[in-house]
């Protein structure tokens, strides 16, 4: 099921949280800022992913498509590590 506008919200405040603690490691950094991007926009297609310049970083951002998607939970998102 696809995610509320308040769990989405939610998701965001989460993922904003993990972003402060995790800002030294580039490579999962620029995934979840992609995230947070891919969130706030509501974005639902795969098709800006491709610019991503690390591998690990296009895997979060995929999984926060299929978040918004409603093919995974948040708690699958923000566990990445």
């Amino acid at each position: 099921m696809k995610p509320s506008t308040q769990q989405i919200k939610n998701t965001i405040s989460l993922l904003r949280k993990k972003l402060r603690d995790i800002r030294s490691m580039e490579q999962d950094s620029e995934g979840f800022q992609e995230a947070l991007s891919i969130l706030s926009d509501r974005r639902t297609t795969y098709r800006s992913i491709s610019g991503l310049r690390t591998r690990q970083g296009r895997a979060i951002a995929l999984l926060a498509i299929d978040y918004m998607n409603g093919a995974c939970e948040s708690r699958t998102l923000l566990r990445f590590k």
